[in-house]
């Protein structure tokens, strides 16, 4: 198979970026319609969160190692074995479950990540609610919240994610509305994308960064492996735009994974890269944002 060459760099699709402070996100009160309607790829924001009591978190967490109880999914393929505090069934596809959990796998796990979760943060800090509160303000004055599957059991608010020294998470798409368990809330959700919302708790020394490619979804080309089943990481770097986002405790950064391809950077020293987030999306009318991981 030929190796895809390289695009005249004026014709490449650039990777479209806002990298903005909390106290200032004037025109972004729109944003999330934004990231739907093609116009931003990937808003960063500086002290989102208060920085001590998420720095604080991610010492504890990443002193604590494996007290905690960190679950695996991806230890079959050790250079990307990310570990998941209080649940080893995300709302996404990993190495131990490649078509993704079920849903009543998925829904029974929630209690388990909420009780794991409540022991996170400082007394007061009440992630889910701080979170709903970050995300409202790019809502465009629509509700912000967590879905609940037909029966009345609530989808997983956030995860908490660990990658220590040597791993990293390869380069992917997020678009995961065809796994059995989004069956009920697919029907409720605009689909023509999915955006990731991930907050530092702790950055490592090196590595850890967040890389995202002109490279989209729509493009039906893209260069992959003999396997045909992972991309071409040289290729895709030759051919597309491709921008590097560096984070610290408090920030978060809001992109539109279900459309670019974007990876994680390999961790390396002492010092862990751990986060919070996971995925958000409007409603099929445009009147209501979830947010769930």
């Amino acid at each position: 198979m030929p190796t895809p060459q390289p695009i005249d760099p004026s014709l490449r699709r650039p990777v479209r970026s806002l990298d903005v402070d909390a106290r200032d996100l004037a025109g972004l009160a729109n944003g999330i319609e934004d990231m739907y309607g093609d116009a931003v790829d990937v808003i960063v924001v500086r002290a989102a969160f208060d920085a001590v009591t998420l720095a604080e978190a991610g010492a504890r967490l990443d002193a604590d190692k494996d007290a905690l109880g960190w679950s695996r999914p991806n230890a079959k393929m050790p250079v990307e074995d990310l570990q998941l505090l209080g649940t080893d069934t995300p709302a996404t596809p990993t190495f131990q479950a490649p078509q993704g959990a079920s849903l009543e796998a998925y829904l029974s796990s929630a209690a388990t990540h909420a009780r794991a979760a409540a022991t996170v943060f400082k007394p007061g800090f009440d992630a889910t609610a701080e979170i709903r509160a970050v995300l409202s303000r790019f809502a465009g004055g629509r509700p912000v919240d967590v879905p609940r599957a037909c029966d009345g059991r609530s989808f997983v608010p956030f995860t908490i994610r660990r990658l220590v020294d040597g791993k990293q998470i390869g380069i992917h798409h997020d678009y995961h509305y065809r796994l059995e368990l989004y069956r009920e809330l697919s029907q409720r959700l605009d689909t023509r994308t999915l955006i990731s919302h991930v907050a530092t708790l702790r950055a490592p020394q090196e590595g850890g960064e967040l890389f995202v490619y002109g490279a989209t979804s729509q493009d039906g080309d893209l260069p992959k492996l003999p396997n045909g089943f992972a991309y071409d990481l040289p290729a895709i770097e030759a051919r597309y735009d491709c921008a590097r986002f560096v984070t610290k405790a408090g920030d978060l950064f809001l992109l539109a994974s279900g459309r670019c391809l974007h990876r994680v950077g390999r961790v390396s020293g002492p010092q862990a890269r751990i986060t919070m987030g996971g995925f958000l999306a409007l409603d099929k009318a445009h009147e209501r944002v979830f947010f769930w991981s």
